[in-house]
């Protein structure tokens, strides 16, 4: 009863920290998989042996994206990074000289 009771102050933190713009705007997608993830626990009918098996394949399965984003972003599309990074960086330390020219 305990877990219940923090999954839902967590889930109801979140949802309303969801209507923060900095929050919003640099973790939507991290609160929304916290959300869903209530959600998918509230919804189906657990026991306590049950929820932690659910929260282990949670992690697993978004463990698994990540490592599936990270070798298609690094092995299979690397390109975009590279001369789009180069000129961003080259504009940022352009913008950083100009600064520091007018100290």
């Amino acid at each position: 009863m305990r877990m219940v009771m923090i999954i839902s102050i967590a889930a109801a933190m979140t949802t309303y920290s969801r209507f923060i713009p900095e929050m919003k705007a640099r973790y939507d997608y991290g609160m929304l998989i916290l959300i869903l993830t209530f959600s998918l626990v509230a919804v189906s009918s657990y026991r306590e042996n049950e929820l932690t098996q659910l929260a282990h394949q949670r992690l697993s399965t978004v463990a698994l994206g990540v490592a599936i984003c990270l070798f298609s972003s690094i092995f299979v599309f690397p390109v975009w990074a590279g001369e789009d990074l180069h000129h961003l960086v080259a504009a940022n330390l352009e913008k950083l000289a100009g600064f520091l020219e007018g100290m």
